[in-house]
């Protein structure tokens, strides 16, 4: 697969990972709250999406191809690692954009996933094929507070994507996605992490469907979380599973 790296991106992750920190710092300055968090998240999602947008721009100019278009949904079955933050987002804008029984239809999609994927470990969730429960006719439900990792998923290829999905346990077949877009993503999370570790909070890590089964079955499990618990329920990985990760992820595609 051709390498899809800018040259002078070499140290984004390092350079993204410090300013998703100091964002972070920033917005908990005054203490950790659902608004304090909600601003943070906004201000997150503004800044990747321009930084997408100017990255997808920059490719036009150099006549590099993006093949991620509106409608295209094959990269919306795979699966989802989201964090505590980030599901704090999704369950504001359910809860302002949704009624009732558009949010019933969510949460019987969000169990029959998590259903399908509790039991799997990481080396066979990673490959499961299975559509998002916000997915709805070719269209992401929560586009706007999408997850970071659906958000920097960037494809210069539809062909590989199709691949992906249609051989997910081939590891040859790997969507060619760009790789300054997925570092950008991932270090800027994990520096929002680190900030919020350090002030207190566990921002954990799991399936999307996961903790989403879980925030639709407990209405109060946001609130614990931001009193700094621990309720969601996230399964230790193996020493294996680890590793398999963070190969999984070290591959740009993976």
């Amino acid at each position: 697969m051709p390498d899809h790296r800018p040259p002078d991106y070499s140290d984004a992750a390092t350079i993204f990972f410090q300013d998703g920190y100091r964002l972070a710092r920033q917005f908990i300055s005054g203490g950790i709250s659902r608004t304090s968090l909600s601003g943070l998240m906004a201000s997150v999602f503004e800044s990747l999406d321009g930084l997408i947008d100017s990255f997808r721009n920059r490719c036009e100019r150099e006549g590099l191809r993006v093949d991620c278009r509106k409608g295209c949904s094959l990269c919306c079955t795979h699966a989802v690692l989201a964090s505590g933050h980030e599901i704090l987002a999704i369950r504001e804008y359910l809860g302002d954009q949704f009624d009732p029984s558009a949010l019933e239809g969510i949460r019987l999609r969000t169990a029959e996933k998590h259903s399908m994927t509790q039991g799997m470990t990481a080396m066979e969730f990673l490959h499961y094929i299975h559509p998002c429960p916000f997915l709805a006719e070719g269209y992401c439900l929560i586009y706007p507070v999408r997850p970071v990792a659906c958000r920097c998923y960037l494809s210069s290829s539809l062909k590989s994507c199709r691949e992906q999905h249609d051989n997910p346990r081939d590891r040859t077949s790997i969507a060619a996605l760009y790789e300054f877009p997925l570092q950008a993503g991932r270090g800027m999370n994990e520096g929002i992490r680190s900030a919020l570790m350090e002030a207190g909070l566990i921002p954990g890590e799991w399936l999307l469907e996961a903790l989403m089964d879980e925030v639709f079955g407990d209405e109060h499990i946001l609130d614990a979380w931001l009193a700094g618990e621990t309720p969601f329920r996230i399964r230790t990985l193996t020493p294996e599973e680890n590793e398999y990760l963070r190969k999984y992820y070290d591959t740009p595609g993976g």
